[in-house]
């Protein structure tokens, strides 16, 4: 299997264990996204770590630190819309995509970085909000792991039972007018978390 390109990772923030290296990987419809792979001397297999949304590689290098101690190597993606990884529209803030299945050519792209890098398997897969979303249906799809743990999975949107209809009558009048990719009504390009106020403590 081939390898990628040379890709930027932010080992001054990452604390991460030496040695790790990033790659662009060309998914299957020419979305580049960005895999890090952190190997392991002795390796008794290989940490597949699939992160939120909003998520990027550097904030998981704690998790490859641990995985080193514990002896397993590791590999870590930046979804496509998320961290490095191409976006598919003019505005960065948005982490639109098209499809949730468009996310699997991005994990096809993870594995095959791990194999290419010589990384063991088995496999073990550990997935974190949206990359539970996405990690569930890489298994229902056959992804190749011996284990899986899942940390505060997306597999589901709660919302009030007397505000579903509207949600979803938002959602399919969005998708019929070409108006998906917008942000969602009461949502733009500032997060929340800048207007928030809190209180300060000393």
């Amino acid at each position: 299997m081939d390898r990628g390109q040379p890709a930027p990772l932010h080992d001054d923030i990452a604390d991460a264990p030496a040695g790790g290296i990033a790659e662009w990987r060309t998914c299957a419809d020419g979305v580049r996204v960005r895999v890090a792979l952190w190997p392991c001397a002795g390796a008794k297999g290989t940490v597949l770590l699939l992160p939120g949304r909003t998520e990027y590689i550097e904030k998981y290098g704690p998790a490859a630190t641990e995985m080193a101690a514990r002896g397993y190597a590791m590999a870590c993606i930046d979804w496509r819309g998320q961290g490095l990884a191409d976006r598919p529209l003019a505005d960065p803030a948005r982490g639109h995509v098209g499809s949730f299945a468009e996310y699997q050519l991005d994990m096809a792209e993870l594995v095959a970085a791990a194999r290419a890098a010589g990384l063991p398997e088995p496999f073990h897969l550990i997935a974190h909000s949206m990359g539970g979303c996405i990690g569930l249906r890489a298994l229902h799809e056959g992804l190749p792991v011996r284990s899986a743990v899942f940390s505060a999975p997306m597999w589901g949107i709660r919302i009030h039972a007397a505000a579903r209809p509207l949600a979803w009558a938002l959602g399919a009048g969005a998708r019929a007018s070409r108006r998906g990719h917008l942000y969602a009504p009461g949502t733009g390009p500032v997060t929340y978390v800048l207007g928030a106020e809190a209180p300060v403590m000393c």
